[in-house]
């Protein structure tokens, strides 16, 4: 399986990585959801990547945005 990067998010070695926090608090629930075929988003988009695996890590680095600014947000509100 060839080697494959999106933003912060990388599959080598069928090692899917990208930013902990974000992993911990919403990334791997995303991935579960994707794999279960139920994530929307995913289901209307991975059409659009040459391949699956780019698919999911598109789709998690534009979920990683969404999470992130909400962050920034939250800080700002304190």
């Amino acid at each position: 399986m060839p080697d494959f990067t999106v933003g912060q998010f990388s599959l080598k070695d069928s090692i899917l990585s990208g930013p902990l926090e974000y992993m911990q608090d919403q990334g791997n629930a995303l991935v579960d959801t994707i794999l279960s075929g139920s994530d929307t988003v995913f289901n209307m988009t991975a059409a659009m990547s040459p391949t699956v695996e780019q698919a999911v890590l598109v789709r998690l680095q534009t979920d990683y945005a969404g999470w992130l600014g909400m962050q920034q947000v939250r800080a700002w509100c304190k």
